[in-house]
């Protein structure tokens, strides 16, 4: 058999038909007849090894290509099920019911769009019991309930849910407002996990998982937010592990009685991230909920307009956050971290950080983005205002309880301070260490010296009543990549060694990664220290 003829039986006899999708090439090759072929390398790889082939595409459109090599690889491909579970309806019902007969009995991934048609979807009723996961991409709210409702029983193999911003034509009908019906999501009780992204956090009233596990929500509105509808969501939730919630809106406590807390005993990680919140808001609506043993916590904010206060508040008040401390915090602190940074892309980005002991980590996060903003409008400099972040970052930082059982304690700036704003850092900087304990390290980071040693210099600046006292340190570490007056604030250093050794608390170790210090400064300050460590740099990073 030669030309045409074999060419015709390799294509027919070799080779199933192509795959009818109409978006995906699924060609493949026919490069020797089946005995030839059998004889090939690549088709002598061990059964269970080449299965494992498909799995490490993530694209479904590989899969379908890797399957189209040749006879025998598809053949091995198509008898596991698992390869073909995840099924877009989108693509129509010939490529719905192909996927469906090459899976077989194994947990399905359904994932269902805006205009998926009916038919499509009623191809997936019969295989309700084995859906594993159930996504929806911009699909009608009332399409959501229904298709929820098309199997009267359970769904046993159900874990994941993610609906991704359900089209709600208005946000006060009654179908939205309302408490769902009793068989809507009734065959959802088994879902660990649940991704929810939407305008309104009403809907949330429609779910109720049980068994959740995992929970992710982020929402977008124009309007305002009540967060009494996150509140009885994670209430009726007590065996959550993970909840990260971003809303990009006005979180309002209306009808949130003040006593409320919503305890979830097993959460490890809490992340809670008002995009829109100019009054700090996020700190009274973690108030509201407890997570004691968590081992990561982070309460971020930021505001990305010119509402931006003169007053800025951007941290909790001293009854919050002893509120706060002690719900989400079970054991003391032992690192502390605060960083400011961005200056140059026209934002401010502070994030304070506290570790304890047992590595159990939580955040203070406050961002300012003024790149569009008109600066003649604004109460104060960007630069200005970091420095004034900074300082009530200094004042929450001492007031956290067991503040002297810090051993780590980390500071990161790198801007020149402002001048109105330099005394109060530096009262507040002596408040500060007059409150820790002995510490292993302390790291100051870029930070304009003048704040920490105003006492030591020549300037206009230090006009503080008495001199600022650094807690017993075993290492203080000094990383600064310039100074208007490197002599001067070498100086400064020196004279403050000789302080720490007349206190008898001296630094057991100094480190100073700076451009230069003069050597005679060099050499006197090894004297009033147990070891220096002098490198000279050109940049800190």
């Amino acid at each position: 058999m030669h030309g045409p003829a074999l060419r015709h039986r390799l294509s027919h006899e070799a080779v199933e038909p192509v795959d009818p999708l109409p978006d995906t090439d699924l060609r493949f090759n026919t490069l020797a007849p089946s005995g030839r072929n059998s004889f090939a390398r690549v088709n002598r790889i061990p059964i269970d090894i080449l299965s494992l082939i498909p799995t490490h595409f993530i694209s479904q459109r590989d899969r379908f290509r890797v399957a189209s090599v040749c006879r025998h690889w598809r053949g091995v491909f198509l008898k596991h099920g698992a390869l073909w579970s995840q099924i877009f309806l989108k693509r129509g019902e010939e490529y719905v019911s192909t996927l469906l007969k090459r899976a077989k009995g194994s947990p399905l991934d359904i994932i269902v769009h805006r205009h998926d048609p009916i038919g499509t979807i009623a191809l997936i009723s019969p295989r309700a019991q084995q859906i594993r996961s159930l996504e929806f991409r911009n699909r009608n709210w009332l399409d959501i309930i229904a298709v929820s409702e098309f199997n009267s029983g359970q769904l046993p193999l159900l874990r994941t849910l993610k609906i991704n911003d359900p089209i709600t034509f208005d946000l006060n009908s009654p179908t939205v407002a309302t408490p769902p019906s009793p068989t809507s999501f009734r065959g959802f009780a088994n879902s660990e996990e649940f991704v929810f992204a939407s305008q309104t956090l009403s809907l949330l009233g429609h779910f109720v998982f049980p068994k959740l596990t995992t929970f992710k929500l982020c929402s977008i509105s124009d309007s305002k937010c009540n967060a009494l509808y996150l509140l009885d969501f994670l209430k009726a939730s007590p065996l959550l592990k993970t909840v990260k919630l971003k809303i990009s809106a006005e979180v309002v406590l209306r009808d949130v009685p003040q006593e409320m807390v919503v305890v979830l005993p097993n959460v490890e990680t809490f992340s809670l991230h008002l995009a829109e919140d100019p009054t700090s808001e996020v700190y009274n609506i973690a108030a509201q909920i407890s997570c004691p043993f968590s081992r990561d916590t982070s309460l971020m904010h930021n505001v990305d307009d010119d509402n931006v206060a003169g007053s800025l508040g951007v941290f909790p008040t001293p009854v919050l956050w002893d509120t706060i401390i002690h719900q989400y915090m079970a054991s003391p602190i032992e690192e502390v971290t605060l960083e400011i940074k961005g200056l140059e892309e026209e934002e401010i980005e502070s994030l304070l950080t506290f570790q304890s002991s047992d590595a159990t980590i939580f955040r203070l996060g406050f961002n300012v983005d003024r790149t569009d903003v008109d600066e003649d409008k604004l109460d104060m400099s960007l630069v200005e205002m970091g420095w004034k972040i900074f300082s009530q970052a200094l004042i929450t930082i001492r007031d956290h309880p067991l503040l002297s059982n810090v051993k780590w304690f980390h500071i990161k700036y790198k801007a020149a301070v402002a001048n109105d704003y330099l005394t109060d850092v530096a009262h507040r900087i002596r408040e500060l260490f007059e409150s820790l304990g002995p510490l292993d390290e302390l790291t100051i980071r870029g930070c304009d010296l003048r704040v920490f040693l105003p006492h030591f210099l020549d300037s206009l600046w230090s006009d503080l009543e008495k001199p600022i006292l650094f807690p017993q340190t075993k290492e203080l570490t000094i990383l600064h990549q310039s100074m208007e007056d490197v002599t001067e604030c070498a100086n400064a250093i020196l004279e403050l060694a000789k302080l720490q050794h007349a206190l008898a608390i001296p630094f057991e170790r100094v480190t100073i990664h700076m451009e230069w210090i003069p050597e005679e400064i060099e050499e006197e300050l090894r004297l009033w220290v147990g070891a220096l460590d002098f490198r000279g740099v050109i940049g800190i990073r």
